[in-house]
């Protein structure tokens, strides 16, 4: 970066969604502040070339189109509220523009591609650049963030992986998930040629056409939740022929949302089969008796009888939990923090099933391949995979008995037994992770490793992600908020569950984020609009007027209301 003065730049560290959407919109915050002095430096790293402006997420790795969203185009946007600036499309404006000539694109209103989104925020960085125009510089850099010290004079020093460094005056950590690896279970086979732990990498495209050239393969998906349905999807659109297991625990599975013309999506803002708008039903007139509990047993209880209630009277599960995800903070507040992880760690896949579908392109072929058999869906603990005769790979592991659905598994594990069986591939479809409540030695990225180690983070009590300020600011391991180190995104999700933040869609109500949820585009955008609203004149306070000048309050950007047609 040109170094034209002394002054530091501002630092995001990830280029995925939420760092370019940070970036996004700090420059339109400083193209519409009349106090800047001088050009404004940001420097942006990201560690994979194939993930910048994408992330795992939404990575330029997998081939195109060979994995969609699992949700519609009106749940994926970079503004909050789907409110974007003038000139600044919304998600299902950018897939309309898409569709002017070619007709067919409106096809990704209801199965959006994952690359289609890291196109459009891609777009919508580059809009931003043209509007703030000399006001900032702006440098993107391949590099890996391994430590970062507080330096004297205040801000950061960050040093990466090549043994360079950069000082800087303020470092947003927009780090996303690391990397899937591959389970404890399969630790001895992560580099076998017929393992892959990363589904949605580039390495994994070449592994993808070797397995479906193989009409009588049998391959084994570990998992059944999200990632296991866009492996099947993607193998069976593909031309695969074979057999494939999806093994787990409990076999719970997604709901399929069913196929709606895009003109009707449009006219609904929904997908058949998705949640109604809650607040238009009489469940949001009742405040949930489960809050009235006063132990973790008396609260497990009321929640079951109290769901099971609304699900007769014909509430579906989403809009039961939609509903009732505003009142998490509620129940944090009450309750010991250890008793509620343990809860939360026991039932995160029942409640994510339960809380989110998937596409009807991914959720049909699924379906399909269930009703043919050429998909299984069996429940099972895996204990062990290891190879086996003729390079193949051998899963060891106690089954269960059960009814399959596309919806709940019951799992009874009274009925366990150790059985054996051989694959010829297999995919790991555990997902990746953002826990940093193992011992720091056990995590891999070195960044948040040192962090650890060094007293300067501490692990979210929900283990899912690290403990942040109401502000997103970081948290040292004694509580103090950090005034130059800020964090969004995937490691702020237990964050998100757990505190009450205003809903982008409806600032009335305010509430924390259940499941996928807490990690969703809007949330995001929502977390950056907070942090810029936070801490945006400190941030920049070295390249706005200062001393005796006069200072004018940044002003708040005037958004363009979209059209919100009646269902």
């Amino acid at each position: 970066m040109a170094d034209q003065d002394n002054t530091k730049p501002i630092v995001i560290v990830g280029g995925g969604f939420a760092g370019t959407t940070m970036l996004t919109h700090t420059l339109l915050r400083i193209a519409a502040d009349p106090n800047i002095t001088k050009p404004v430096k940001i420097l942006m790293v990201e560690r994979h070339e194939e993930q910048m402006h994408g992330g795992v997420a939404y990575s330029k790795g997998a081939s195109y189109k060979k994995h969609n969203l699992n949700a519609g185009a009106m749940s994926m946007d970079m503004f909050p509220g789907n409110e974007p600036p003038p000139g600044f499309p919304s998600f299902v404006q950018y897939i309309q523009q898409k569709a002017e000539g070619n007709p067919e694109a409106l096809d990704h209103l209801i199965n959006p591609s994952r690359q289609l989104v890291s196109d459009y925020i891609t777009d919508m960085l580059n809009l931003a650049k043209e509007k703030v125009g000399i006001k900032a510089e702006v440098e993107v850099a391949l590099r890996k963030a391994t430590k970062i010290d507080q330096l004297p004079e205040g801000g950061t020093r960050i040093e990466f992986g090549d043994g360079s460094s950069v000082d800087s005056c303020h470092t947003i950590l927009a780090t996303g998930f690391q990397e899937a690896a591959a389970p404890r279970f399969a630790k001895n086979v992560a580099d076998h040629p017929r393992f892959m732990d990363q589904p949605y990498a580039a390495k994994a495209n070449p592994f993808y056409d070797e397995v479906c050239q193989q009409p009588e393969a049998k391959t084994l998906i570990i998992g059944t939740g999200l990632t296991a349905m866009d492996i099947a999807a993607r193998m069976i659109n593909s031309g695969y022929k074979g057999e494939i297991t999806m093994m787990s625990r409990r076999g719970l599975m997604h709901k399929t949302y069913e196929d709606t013309p895009p003109e009707e999506y449009l006219a609904n803002q929904a997908m058949r089969g998705e949640a109604r708008s809650v607040d238009s039903l009489d469940i949001s007139k009742t405040r949930p008796k489960f809050l009235e509990a006063e132990t973790t047993g008396e609260l497990v209880r009321e929640i079951v009888k109290e769901f099971n209630d609304l699900r007769s009277q014909g509430y579906t599960s989403p809009e039961i939990l939609i509903y009732w995800e505003r009142f998490v903070p509620d129940v944090c507040a009450k309750f010991p923090h250890k008793d509620l992880a343990a809860l939360f760690a026991d039932h995160e896949a029942l409640i994510t099933s339960s809380r989110v579908g998937v596409t009807p392109n991914t959720g049909i072929t699924v379906r399909h391949g269930i009703e043919s058999g050429q998909i299984k869906v069996a429940m099972g603990a895996i204990k062990e995979i290891s190879e086996g005769d003729e390079g193949k790979l051998k899963a060891v592991y106690s089954p269960a008995d059960g009814d399959v659905s596309m919806v709940r598994v019951q799992f009874n594990a009274a009925e366990n037994r150790m059985q054996t069986a051989t694959y010829d591939y297999v995919f790991s479809a555990m997902g990746n992770t953002s826990n940093y409540a193992m011992p720091p030695e056990q995590i891999a990225d070195p960044l948040w490793r040192n962090l650890l180690e060094d007293g300067k983070a501490i692990p979210h009590w929900t283990k899912s992600g690290i403990a942040v300020a109401k502000d997103f600011s970081l948290l040292d391991a004694q509580g103090n908020p950090s005034d130059c180190v800020s964090v969004i995104g995937v490691p702020v999700a237990g964050h998100m569950m757990t505190t009450a933040y205003a809903y982008p869609h409806a600032p009335h109500i305010s509430g924390g984020k259940l499941g996928p949820n807490a990690l969703g585009a809007m949330t995001i955008s929502s977390e950056v609009k907070m942090l810029l609203d936070a801490k945006y004149e400190a941030m920049l306070h070295e390249y706005r007027v200062r001393g005796d000048g006069p200072t004018v309050p940044v002003p708040i950007l005037k958004t363009q209301k979209l059209a919100q047609p009646s269902r």
